[in-house]
């Protein structure tokens, strides 16, 4: 388990000493300036509200990575340059792990670059992180990868299962999720019929969904179905993410059923 300092500073805040506590609410992260909903410790400031999660504090060492073979380096800023992080795809806004494999570059958000090896679903299956599968996705139906579309995937560790979570596919629920929580009559990630596009391009398709066991059919229940698919999805999530038990969210769409 890494070790992480009480108080840290850092040349690019000028307000003195960032605290590590628990966060109190979403956040962007002022290093790698992505949307963060989980709400454990990052560091803070204590006159505004920037928020800095643990894996973005600047380090001048390099450290390896077995996953790729390649020892990445620090950078703050992408320079202007547009790059996309090879675990999920996703633009480099702010702070970024660079390295080079097999005289290729690799660029990885800090978060991507520190993700663990190993996950328990809420299965109690060992998941194991890969660069590569030809596993389908259970959130978006598609294949682990190919040309146009390159993801890490989460794939369970016994060789018969052929599925997998995309770290992409991952990220960009727990960021969805949210948003239609916050927003629920848009809908935007998970309307009825085939499959609907998310903000991050994933997709939920007709076959996930089955295989999700969130696939419902009476018309009446629309609302409620949205919720069950959403709490679901948000669990799987949230168990693969931070490694913890299921949440009891479920109990309160069954309570609204019976009322």
């Amino acid at each position: 388990m890494e070790l992480h300092q009480k108080e840290i500073s850092i040349d690019s805040h000028n307000h003195g000493l960032l605290k590590l506590k628990l966060a109190q609410k979403p956040y962007n992260c002022g290093g790698c300036k992505e949307p963060e909903y989980d709400l454990q410790a990052c560091y803070q400031c204590l006159k505004c509200d920037f928020h800095l999660h643990k894996e973005c504090v600047p380090s001048p060492y390099p450290f390896y990575l077995g996953l790729i073979s390649c020892d990445l380096t620090f950078h703050s800023d992408p320079r202007g340059n547009i790059i996309a992080c090879d675990a999920c795809g996703k633009h480099v806004r702010g702070s970024f792990y660079q390295g080079l494999s097999h005289e290729k570059p690799r660029y990885l958000h800090p978060c991507c670059a520190k993700l663990p090896f190993k996950r328990t679903d809420n299965g109690g299956v060992v998941l194991d992180l890969e660069e590569k599968t030809s596993s389908i996705c259970l959130i978006c139906g598609n294949q682990g990868h190919s040309r146009d579309f390159k993801s890490w995937a989460y794939v369970p560790r016994s060789g018969g299962a052929n599925y997998c979570y995309h770290v992409s596919c991952v990220k960009g629920k727990v960021e969805t999720w949210k948003m239609t929580e916050e927003d629920s009559n848009q809908q935007q990630s998970y309307g009825s019929g085939g499959g609907t596009g998310t903000s991050r391009g994933a997709q939920v398709t007709e076959p996930a969904r089955r295989q999700l066991g969130i696939v419902k059919s009476r018309r009446g229940e629309k609302v409620l179905d949205f919720l069950d698919m959403a709490v679901e999805i948000f669990n799987i999530v949230v168990s693969l993410l931070f490694g913890l038990p299921p949440l009891p969210f479920s109990l309160v769409v069954k309570w609204l059923r019976r009322n």
